[in-house]
Order: C-alpha cells, then structure tokens, then sequence
C-alpha cells in the first residue's frame, strides 16, 4: 500500500487536528476536501471530532512507516482525548481502547468504539472556537517555529493554563466552519496581541480544574475505568455518612449542600451552565455512573472527597462495616470470654430497614443476633437475642440437672434462663426431672396453659401502654413466644392489639417523603434522563436514591405512592408502543418505504423472553404502522 509522502513529527499536548493541519500546510494541496480526502480517505465533516478522538486510525500503516517509532497506542494516548475520557468509559468501551493501545489498531479500525466514544462525550462548557493560552503559542514559535492546537485547552472548564497561569484564549477558528476550512494554528495564532488580564472570578477553582485536566490526560487511564472510581466514591460517602453500608444515598441533602459549600453556587453555576439543576448529575451517583458522569463531574467529586485526582487515586480506604470489622464481644456469662472481644460474625442482611448480623464465640458456641448498628453494646446486654445457645450452656445444663438438689429456680438463675426453658430441654432430651421438678414447674399444672395465657397477654397490655403502636415484629422482639403463643390461644384478640408494622405512622412519613423524592426524580428524568428508556419503579428508584425493594414492600400500604406511579410509569406494551411508533416516524421523515423489525431491532432492544411475551403484539404494531404511516402516507 502506498504511504503519504511524509506525516509531521508530533508535538508534545499536540491533538490530532493540529497534526493533520500541519500535514496540510505542507503538503502543497490547495483545497481542505483534497487534503481530507488524501489523508483520511474521508469527506471534511469528521475534522471537528479529531480535535478530540482517534479518528480512521486504522490508517496508520498508510500515513506512517512502521520504523518510525510512531504508534497508535501513542497516537491514543498521547494527542486524543482517551486518557481524560477512560475515566468515564464503561467497562467494555474502556477495555476495546485498551487493548487497542496495547496491541495495535486491529485492521477493522475502531471506528465503532470511537462513535461510542463521541456520544458519550457531550461536552459541558466547551468553547465554540479552537483555543489557546498565549505563552504556550509563543514559545511553539521560539521552540519549533510554528504554533499548533494543543490538547488541554479544548477540554471543557479551561480557563487558565495549568503551565503559565495565562489566561487560555479563543482563536478566530470556529468549530462550526472546520468542516469548509483547515485551520492551522501558525496561520491563525500569527499575530498574537498582548491583552491585559482580567480579575477572573473563581480563579483558584478553575486553576484546580486545569490541573486536574492535565493530570487526567496523562494518567487518566491508570484508574481501570469508572469501577475503581466507583467503588472509591461509595466507600467515601458511607465514612462520610451521607450513605448507608450499601452505599445507598442516605442523607442526600448533607451532601449535595457540603457540595455547593466547598465550590460555591456561582462556581458550580458557571462551570456547569445546565438548564434548570447545575448538580443534577448527583442523583446519578446511585446508577452506572459510567453512563451518567462526566470527566469534569468526575474531577469536581474527586477534589470534593480527596483534594485531587492525584489524592483520590492514592487514597485507601477500609470498607466501612455495620457493627464494626471485629472480632465483637461473648454475651454469654457462663464463658471465662464474656464480654471479651472474641467472637466471630457468621451472617449479615438486610431485613427491611434494619441490619441484622448474627455473631458465634467460638469458646463457648453461643450465636446472637444483633439489629441495630448504633446500639451500645451494654444497652443490647440487657435484652440480647440469642440464636443458639451453644455447646457450653448444654454442658452446663447437663451438669447442673444431674444434681437432684439444685433447684430449676437455681438452674435458671445460674443459666440466666427460663425455668421453661431448661423444662422444655429436658423433655426433647428425654430427660425425666423427677416428681419434685413436676410439682415446682408451673408448665406441669392443669392450668398452666391459662396462666400462660394470661402472662403473655397482660405482657401484651403492658408494651402497647409503653408504645401505644404494637407490630407483631415489636412483639416477637420484646416478648419471645407471645405471638406464636396468642396466635393459636387467642387469635381474634391478638389481632385486635397489633397493628400492621407498614400501618405505622412512621411508615406513613416515609412514604410522604419518599413520594416527594420519586416526584423529584421523575422531573429529573423528564428533563435529563435517555427518554428512550422506559420509566418504571426500577429507574425512579435508582434515580431518587431509595431502596426499590423498599418501595415494592410497602407499596399495598401507600396509595398515594401506588396513585403516582400508576400515572407516570409505562407499561412494557406501552413501552414498545411508543418506541416503535417513534422509530417508524423517524425512518418516515426520512423517506422510507416500509418499516421492519430490522428497523428497531437496535433502536429498541429487548431481551429474549420479553420478545417473545410480546412477539405477537411487535408483529401486530409492525403491520399496522406499516398500514397507518406508509401505505397511506400519513
């Protein structure tokens, strides 16, 4: 294959507009479609994006030798954009890029990822003109002999020059007319005047951006993709506390306002001069945030937790864990390790709103539970939950029943136990207590069935006089056995006490406030969100920061909630119905003749199983947009 004549040396920060352009210049072409076509065997209307990204790469081997030293993975990452993008890229994006650099442009080119790429990077703040910073341009000249376009200041949120501190400049090559004429920055940066700088406000916040901006571009990619980077903000937040263990947003407010404190609204407003919300990308903290942030997002939350991207990328820091990373304390009093910090936690998980991780000591085999991270261990002494009671109590019980004097009162004061309990032991063991532990247990007696009847429920009456609002959860916490009791003896009058735990007043704020977050989701999506997605519980959730099996759980108990989502969220029929009828538009506005599932099997993509729920509803929509918008021309 035949090479260009010659390809120019790259300049250091040099993108790769400014290559071509310089390639221009010296190729003797008078016309910028001749050398465009020559060069990347395309028309003009890609020059804008080389500003930025590797563009047709695939034709290295055409513009340069292969004993040239010259590479794609240099190309890449020295004078495109990739390195500062990587850290928003997901996963498979960031790995086709890598291996790209790593082993070469396949000769299929990577023109596929690099439109991924493009769409992905819509930028925040970029200028309408290729810029420069003074200094830089003049000491190209005195260096090389000519200027040329560098990389950093076309990055969004650049002002000042993270090298000279100059204040970075538009030039008089507009974006918008790249794709008629070839700008060169010797021709355009010729005459560069000497204008006096103007007090800048925020200056020291726009000198932290450009900083950040360089220093991504040059180990940007040594994150390994937004995971990394993921993972990091999730651990931040819960040492922070804005969220719980998980890393679900838990006091959103505290955050977004530390936020604004440490930028200041006018920064973040000018900075980022979205419509409506400048920070409404936080609530997508809670999502992929590869598909929802922005490098600049990313420099901005990396200063906020670190103080820098270079900061943020040392930084290590624990997983914060419910109940403290161990080991934690024996709560049994029969073992020489009591109250020691010896046992060892077998279990841990979400059960509604709270926390429960159960715990073993591995000296005497007790396991209790425990469901409230913030209690003191003290307090949750006086009322443990105990899950098995282990090898040593058995042992213990067993020695003490052999002694035919020891009382069960004894027993049980020793064992820190029910007289029933060591009675219900003795009867699975097989155990006889002898005629004397009969007439003392009261589990023996004919009317012990309505004694216990009558315990149970006067313990009923005395905990609904302390809380007025009895769950059968609260019950089964602070009276073991009374439910399952009362529910077989007396079931009419149980249900009588107890109300349903979502009936709660409590349950009842959560649900008012959780509406006026979804609310707020909601027109978050309407005015930011992909509206090709489908709207549904799934995406306000993850948008408003709520936990989705939360919402489902309570949902029969929250008609308001049920009534505002009845309104807003499709169904998957609606779905398909309305992407389909869209899709069939856009290929009428553009002059089809007939609409097929080919049209939108991209567009609109759909799993396996739901295609074929609905295969008969798609075939029926296909024929009837196809009659309704093509054959009468509508």
């Amino acid at each position: 294959m035949q090479r260009l004549s010659f390809f120019p040396t790259p300049y250091p920060d040099e993108c790769f507009y400014s290559i071509f352009c310089r390639y221009y210049v010296r190729s003797g072409l008078s016309s910028p479609e001749a050398a465009t076509r020559k060069f990347f065997r395309s028309d003009r209307s890609l020059l804008v994006s080389t500003v930025y990204f590797p563009r047709k790469f695939e034709l290295l081997d055409y513009w340069v030798d292969p004993d040239s030293g010259i590479t794609g993975g240099d190309l890449i990452c020295n004078h495109t954009s990739y390195p500062y993008h990587s850290v928003s890229h997901v996963d498979d994006l960031y790995w086709q890029m890598e291996e790209a650099i790593r082993s070469g442009i396949p000769e299929s080119g990577i023109e596929r990822t690099v439109r991924r790429m493009m769409s992905k990077s819509k930028y925040v703040s970029a200028g309408q003109y290729l810029r420069y910073c003074p200094t830089c341009a003049r000491e190209d000249f005195r260096k090389y002999g000519e200027a040329y376009w560098h990389r950093i200041p076309q990055l969004p949120g650049i002002v000042y020059c993270s090298e000279h501190g100059c204040r970075i400049r538009d030039s008089d090559a507009p974006f918008e007319e790249m794709r008629v004429r070839i700008y060169p920055a010797s021709y355009v940066l010729r005459n560069i005047r000497y204008n006096a700088e103007s007090i800048q406000r925020y200056k020291e916040n726009y000198f932290f951006v450009a900083r950040e901006t360089a220093w991504l571009l040059r180990h940007g990619r040594e994150f390994g993709g937004y995971k990394n980077i993921s993972r990091k903000y999730r651990e931040c937040m819960i040492e922070r506390s804005y969220a719980d263990y998980r890393g679900i947003i838990c006091d959103r407010e505290a955050f977004v306002n530390d936020f604004r404190k440490m930028y200041g609204d006018g920064f973040i407003s000018e900075i980022l001069p979205y419509s409506g919300n400048p920070l409404y990308w936080l609530r997508y903290l809670q999502e992929s945030i590869g598909f929802n942030l922005r490098p600049l997002h990313h420099i901005l939350l990396m200063g906020f937790f670190a103080g820098s991207a270079r900061n943020f990328m040392d930084m290590e820091i624990k997983p914060t864990q419910p109940y403290g990373s161990g080991p934690w304390p024996c709560v049994n009093s029969l073992c020489t390790h009591y109250k020691a910090e010896v046992a060892e936690r077998t279990d841990i998980q979400k059960m509604g709103n709270e926390i429960w991780a159960w715990f073993e000591c591995p000296h005497c085999g007790m396991k209790y539970r425990r469901s409230k991270p913030d209690q003191p261990f003290e307090e949750y002494l006086l009322k443990p939950c105990i899950s098995d009671r282990g090898f040593l109590y058995e042992q213990k019980l067993k020695e003490y029943l052999s002694d035919q004097e020891m009382p069960l009162r004894a027993i049980s004061e020793r064992l820190g136990v029910d007289t029933r309990t060591i009675v219900e032991y003795a009867r699975k063991n097989g155990i006889d207590l002898g005629k004397k532990y009969k007439e003392r247990c009261p589990s023996w007696k004919v009317d012990a069935c309505r004694e216990r009847t009558d315990y149970y429920r006067m313990r009923v009456m005395e905990e609904l006089q302390e809380r007025h609002v009895l769950s059968c959860k609260d019950l089964k916490e602070s009276v073991p056995g009374a439910y399952e009791w009362l529910i077989r003896k007396e079931p009419e009058w149980i249900h009588s006490k107890l109300t349903h735990e979502f009936d709660k007043p409590r349950w009842q704020e959560w649900g008012e406030a959780a509406l006026i977050e979804l609310k707020a989701a909601y027109a978050e999506i309407q005015a930011f969100g992909d509206h090709r997605k489908r709207v549904n519980i799934s995406w306000l959730a993850r948008v408003s920061g709520l936990n989705r099996d939360d919402i489902y759980g309570r949902l029969p108990y929250l008609p308001e909630m049920q009534k505002f989502f009845d309104e807003v969220c499709e169904s998957q029929e609606e779905w398909i119905r309305r992407r389909y009828t869209e899709v069939a538009l856009e290929k009428k506005k553009a002059g089809g003749k007939e609409f097929t599932y080919n049209d939108v099997k991209r567009k609109v993509q759909i799993r396996r199983e739901s295609y074929k729920r609905n295969q008969k509803l798609i075939e029926a929509l296909i024929v009837e947009l196809n009659n309704t918008l093509f054959k009468n021309g509508l």
